[in-house]
């Protein structure tokens, strides 16, 4: 916030739009500061990794190597940049009665949005009737559930080069993602309760951004996704970064209440910059 916005603040004269505007523009700046403390985070750990103390960094920026290695603790994580920045919106169906094919977990709206505010970030939940198109080319965008809900899903997903999602069918029982590459279709099952679940950055079909994507095979899968981004997001950002990417993700769950147990990645996360065909390495299988 400008000091003309502030100005503007202070002459309205009804004290309680007043107090509105105050509060809207503290919540404004409270955003601005948690992104640009995650950056500067985030460059103060590239530049330390690179093998510049903490004393040369501090000089570079103007501080004290003490106050450097302070900041460089405090403060939202780096790895939140995954998600980018500003504010977030997760689109998800809205399910009136009954299942809709590849929509997920009810749970599983909530629980991402407490995951992005616990990180620092402001996002809410937006609802998107299933079968219509819906306008991807907006900042901050999260889509959760499958190609099943949406031509404009279906159209997302099929820009990936690696990981091919078939639309799945009422009754279809033999879903699987097939990676291209590899020349391998992973589909869930196994002795134990297991789902797959597809994770990608996209992009918008106007070209000017990127679409996050998160589709479960089925519902405990995307519950098993947004419970890897929890856990493992440091891993998921040191290789895929701000990059467009698709990865598999595998899910274990308990039989009776669909809660994720165990949550692993499935495949190399793959990214998709045209110089930069191969898959990131060391992923644990």
């Amino acid at each position: 916030m400008s000091a003309d916005d502030v100005a503007r603040v202070f002459a309205i004269e009804d004290k309680v739009e007043r107090l509105k505007a105050a509060t809207d523009g503290v919540a404004a700046a409270q955003q601005t500061i948690n992104e640009l403390t995650r950056i500067r985070r985030a460059v103060i750990r590239e530049l330390h990794a690179e093998g510049w103390t903490f004393a040369r960094i501090g000089a570079a920026a103007g501080l004290s190597r003490a106050r450097i290695h302070q900041v460089s603790t405090q403060g939202p994580a780096p790895e939140g940049l995954f998600f980018g920045h500003g504010t977030l919106t997760v689109l998800v169906p809205e399910v009136r009665a009954g299942r809709v094919i590849g929509a997920p977990d009810p749970a599983a709206p909530h629980r991402l949005v407490e995951l992005l505010r616990e990180l620092g970030f402001t996002a809410s939940i937006e609802h998107f009737l299933p079968g219509r198109p819906i306008d991807l080319n907006r900042d901050g965008l999260i889509v959760l559930g499958g190609p099943e809900l949406s031509p404009s899903v279906r159209q997302l997903i099929a820009a990936d080069p690696r990981l091919r999602r078939a639309v799945a069918r009422a009754g279809d029982a033999r879903r699987g993602i097939e990676d291209r590459a590899a020349r391998r279709v992973y589909r869930p099952g196994g002795p134990d309760p297991h789902d797959i679940a597809y994770l990608a950055r996209l992009p918008r079909p106007d070209g000017r951004g990127s679409v996050l994507m998160i589709d479960g095979m089925h519902p405990p899968g995307s519950l098993g996704a947004i419970r890897l981004l929890a856990t493992r997001l440091a891993t998921l950002h040191e290789r895929a970064s701000t990059h467009l990417f698709s990865v598999l993700v595998a899910c274990r769950f308990d039989r009776a209440t669909g809660e994720p147990l165990e949550a692993e990645l499935l495949t190399p996360v793959y990214r998709h910059d045209p110089e930069n065909r191969s898959p990131a390495s060391g992923i644990r299988r």
